[in-house]
């Protein structure tokens, strides 16, 4: 095990002015996790994934893509943003000049071996006309640097919030698209390869059930989420110009046909299983996407939501935000409802610090615990030990002016906190 010696007599005139000092574990958040962007705007579409012990979270941001990264899920509201595309002072053709959204980017083998692929929808300057592109990573590397690699061609006029998924090593494009931005359905399309349309979409799901139509018929933002032999499409339905923008389910086998319309017939959830919740000041809820926690032992999910009732472009900002869920024994995902923005959560289980809690440990008396707090949630406990030098004083400590040297047994390398009272 990892030793780390905390030697503490820098604290010593601190402790005697204040004989209790505590500090706030740094195990729980409150969102959103991105309020919003340097320039006051928004963070939709929230695309998040963890790689190389960290969080990486991308979003819409107009007229460019950017990166952020972290080692914490609470760290990203204050990383730096990286932007990925264009490169600055290096104008996009007219084309797709404008309206960069939803991007995601997924690892993924290309010829020269595992590459990074971003996906994301444009049009040309005042357009509607939405199409989808993939950049490709230069390296094995999220950060980049990235190259243009290709238009997805696609039928629709208009084609949107494009994700992939990777089943029983075939690559498929699932998407939303349709004729106009006022009336889209959600369609898989086969990959040969990470940018390259292998035959003709199929439609899997059209919103024909009353919470799907809300001002307009749309079904947008697909996710793929996997559990066990269960493949499940998560979708948003109707305007998010409305506090009724929700989420909803598609499930298949895991093995199923993904391009047979006979696969998506039953799929489809009757009932939306994330949607508005007005009492905790949550409206819109959708775009989700997931993560598991670092543990492994927790699943998450990352998506945008208003704190106001009419939804984006009228009046909110969508923030991104996130919050665990669980399991059905029919292994299907049981989101629950949006946290208020003033509920404290605990940190995904891995994720943060583990903070050491030592009572006391004066002159030689050597009482030191692990904190017991339900913030802790998902952490694993450390042995404390306590040195046996010190300052001198009586057996209460009085008198001492200086703390005894802590050796602290860790089972991992990492950031710690030592809170002293």
């Amino acid at each position: 095990m990892r030793r780390l010696s905390l030697l503490l007599a820098a604290f010593a005139l601190l402790l005697a002015a204040a004989p209790a000092v505590s500090a706030a574990p740094g195990t729980s958040f409150r969102n959103p996790v991105v309020p919003e962007t340097a320039a006051g705007d928004d963070t939709p579409d929230p695309w998040i994934f963890r790689h190389d012990g960290r969080y990486w979270l991308t979003y819409t941001s107009t007229d460019h893509i950017e990166l952020r990264s972290a080692r914490t899920l609470a760290g990203l509201a204050a990383a730096e943003p990286r932007r990925l595309w264009p490169p600055a002072g290096r104008p996009e053709p007219a084309d797709r000049c404008c309206a960069l959204w939803a991007p995601e980017i997924h690892r993924l083998d290309g010829p020269a071996g595992p590459r990074w692929y971003v996906y994301y929808a444009a049009n040309e300057r005042d357009g509607s006309s939405h199409r989808m592109y993939v950049l490709e990573s230069a390296a094995d590397d999220p950060d980049g640097p990235y190259r243009f690699k290709a238009r997805l061609r696609l039928p629709q006029p208009f084609a949107i919030d494009g994700t992939i998924a990777s089943v029983g090593g075939r690559l498929h494009l699932i998407y939303s698209g349709g004729a106009s931005p006022i009336s889209t359905a959600l369609f898989v399309a086969p990959l040969s390869d990470p940018w390259t349309v292998a035959g003709e979409p199929v439609e899997i799901s059209r919103p024909t059930l009353p919470w799907e139509r809300v001002s307009f018929p749309i079904n947008e933002g697909p996710q793929v989420l996997l559990r066990n032999d269960s493949l499940h499409v998560v979708y948003s339905a109707s305007w998010c110009g409305t506090g009724a923008y929700t989420l909803g389910r598609l499930t298949v086998p895991r093995t199923a046909d993904l391009l047979d319309p006979a696969t998506w017939q039953a799929a489809k959830s009757p009932r939306p299983v994330f949607a508005a919740a007005p009492s905790a000041g949550v409206f819109g809820p959708g775009h989700g996407s997931f993560f598991r926690s670092p543990d492994g032992r927790e699943a998450w999910m990352v998506y945008h939501a208003t704190e106001d009732e009419r939804g984006c472009f009228t009046g909110g900002l969508r923030t991104t935000r996130a919050q665990p869920f669980r399991w059905n024994d029919d292994d299907t995902p049981r989101f629950g409802r949006p946290v208020a923005l003033d509920a404290d959560l605990a940190a995904p289980g891995g994720d943060g610090t583990v903070a050491v809690q030592v009572e006391r440990a004066l002159g030689g008396v050597a009482r030191a615990r692990v904190v017991s707090d339900r913030r802790m949630v998902g952490y694993r406990g450390v042995v404390v030990r306590v040195g046996e030098r010190g300052g001198r004083g009586d057996r209460a400590g009085r008198g001492t002016r200086a703390l005894p040297p802590l050796r602290v047994r860790l089972p991992r390398a990492g950031r710690y906190e030592l809170h002293l009272r």
